[in-house]
């Protein structure tokens, strides 16, 4: 059976407000003042009646004779008490909603650096799974939804259940029986109140999945907008999401009719209550019954509880307001947390050593891998890279090239054999350290929204003089000063404004200024003019000098000079030698290099 409120998570959430305690417990007592206060203005207006505006109507209750008896204040300073008493409640309020908005955002702060924090450390296996859209949700509309349970939610709430204990109590103090008569309908509301949430958490948890489900299908769909269109697709797509949308929708109005239910029921209540009050406090006034005499009813009581009972009924119809948010919010924390307390998901960073691989081999030692169970990707790889060395591996579409990349990196781990550098276990290594170790070349260059000198400093604090030096000595000086305001060249998103073969050379420079011993380059597989193809093999050449170096190779042209070429085919190495060793054995690389050539 599914809990109405999940108070696990909700007590989960109230860790991150840990910082902020001090100023938690001032917003608590201003809550608490403001409850004072609103309780007290009806008891004011009470005694302005029974004092002074009618004061025959009755004998005086206990609070009026306390009062009478004590304090002696014309009319005229009595009603500016209760405007002082007014303009204090305004006051403790504003200062209340200040807070608690103050530090709902502080604690969204907080748990979007957690949650940001915590995708960085991913397993790249996460992101296979999962789609990005969804990763999304959780880190914007998820937390927004934390967020608006910590304004809207948890102090709001606290403030109104105290505002109630307060007006009950007063109205048990001050006339018990009349008490009883004007809150009879409170366990029938109490019951409305459970059914109302019971659904109301049922349909927050679909409003959650189906804006998840909205926002990965408008990512997917802005990302391959290009295949949408090609494939004149937009009207089949445009009736997916509108299918999506209408769920969404439908959830939506649901929860606004269980509302728009609730909140009537709660006015009928009010309604019943407040004529049980002028029924049966007029009853004990004009009555010459002595068993009603004693009570001392006065005019200003029966107007005082009716004030008391409007206010009794407001907090509690917006607490079940509050109440969803408080609903939508720990449902959105749930998911939020099992992201951030996901320890499965996430990559092991440290290790046992901490060092540079200058002038170390690497070693691969019968390493066999699947992303999918029973579905061999690698089988058996046995492979030595000598320190200073170049390898390249050749293959088709599937044979585990980047895998082997893949693994190297630790962007996946091992599962069989082993991957040592030098004499050590990759395993075994801090994975920071690992990849400080690693330049890396994609063959899908991934580049930010930012100018070209952002992306190749993207992880150092060098300088543009410093740059320049660096792209003289590479030789794409010329290059660079291709591009409108060079350096300073806005490339838009992911690059959209460079070729494939420019993005290569961009990265390329990244890479070099990051004076990675071991250098790995996955080559772009998209045909490049030849003036942008020669610089290609001209940076790879000075890339690779003097370095531990791997290149996955689709134009056999700009591996010709390496150490050593592999053959990979179906998980397996095929053939290994060099450029000449492999021609001249007239196998699958020399049938691979004859088709290029053709």
């Amino acid at each position: 059976m599914k809990k109405i409120f999940d108070l696990e998570n909700f007590i989960k959430s109230l860790k991150f407000i840990n910082p902020y305690l001090w100023s938690v417990y001032f917003t608590i007592f201003s809550s608490i003042l403001f409850s004072i206060f609103s309780a007290a203005r009806p008891v004011l207006i009470q005694l302005a009646f029974d004092i002074y505006i009618s004061p025959s109507s009755n004998n005086h209750n206990a609070v009026t004779s306390f009062f009478v008896d004590n304090f002696s204040i014309s009319f005229f300073s009595f009603m500016l008490i209760i405007f002082l008493f007014l303009f204090l409640e305004a006051f403790i309020q504003f200062f209340f909603i200040y807070k608690s908005n103050f530090i709902a955002q502080l604690v969204i702060k907080d748990i979007r650096n957690d949650l940001f924090n915590k995708i960085l450390n991913f397993k790249v296996a996460y992101f296979d799974n999962n789609p990005i859209g969804k990763v999304i949700t959780r880190v914007i509309s998820d937390i927004e939804a934390v967020g608006l349970m910590f304004s809207q939610g948890i102090l709001s709430i606290f403030g109104d259940i105290f505002k109630i204990l307060i007006i009950v109590s007063w109205m048990i103090f001050s006339n018990w029986k009349l008490a009883i008569v004007s809150l009879s309908f409170f366990p029938f509301l109490i019951f409305s109140t459970i059914i109302f949430q019971k659904l109301m958490k049922k349909t927050f948890e679909r409003i959650r999945a189906e804006i998840s489900k909205l926002n990965v299908f408008v990512y997917e769909h802005i990302l391959g907008i290009h295949i949408v269109k090609i494939f004149n697709q937009q009207k089949k797509e445009e009736e997916k999401f509108k299918n999506i949308n209408k769920d969404y929708t439908n959830y939506n109005i649901k929860s606004v009719l269980y509302f728009s239910i609730f909140l009537p029921v709660i006015d009928i209540f009010s309604a019943i209550s407040m004529g049980l009050i002028v029924w049966y406090g007029g009853f004990m006034i004009f009555s010459n019954n002595s068993d009603f005499s004693q009570f001392n009813t006065t005019l200003g009581q029966l107007i005082s509880f009716i004030l008391l009972v409007n206010m009794l009924f407001r907090p509690l119809r917006s607490m079940a307001d509050k109440f969803n948010i408080l609903q939508m919010g720990t449902v959105a924390f749930s998911r939020v947390f099992k992201l951030i307390n996901s320890n499965n998901n996430s990559e092991k960073i440290t290790g046992d050593k901490n060092e540079l691989f200058y002038s170390k081999h690497i070693k691969f030692k019968n390493v066999s891998f699947s992303y999918k169970k029973d579905e061999l990707v690698l089988n058996n790889i046995n492979l030595q890279i000598d320190s200073g060395k170049s390898l390249a591996i050749v293959g088709p579409t599937g044979s585990g090239k980047s895998t082997l990349i893949n693994l190297i990196t630790r962007f996946y781990e091992l599962k069989h054999g082993d991957i040592l550098i030098g004499e050590e276990s990759i395993k075994n290594l801090d994975i920071n350290i690992l990849r400080k170790n690693i330049g890396l070349i994609l063959q899908d260059t991934f580049l930010f929204s930012e100018t070209i000198f952002k992306n190749i400093t993207f992880f150092t604090k060098k300088t543009k003089k410093e740059l320049n030096f660096i792209l003289e000595e590479m030789g794409l000086t010329n290059f660079i000063n291709s591009f409108p305001n060079g350096l300073d060249y806005n490339i838009g998103e992911g690059g959209v404004y460079l070729s494939s073969g420019q993005k290569q050379l961009i990265s390329f420079i990244r890479t070099y200024i990051s004076l990675s011993p071991i250098i790995i380059f996955d080559e772009a597989t998209s045909s490049l003019d030849s003036e942008t193809e020669e610089l290609i093999k001209k940076s790879i050449r000075f890339l690779i000098k003097n370095k531990t170096s791997i290149i996955i190779a689709h134009r056999l042209s700009t591996i010709k000079n390496v150490d050593k070429i592999i053959f990979l085919k179906d998980g397996k190495i095929i053939e290994h030698g060099t450029h000449e060793e492999l021609i001249f054995k007239k196998g699958f690389y020399w049938k691979y290099y004859k088709t290029q050539l053709v």
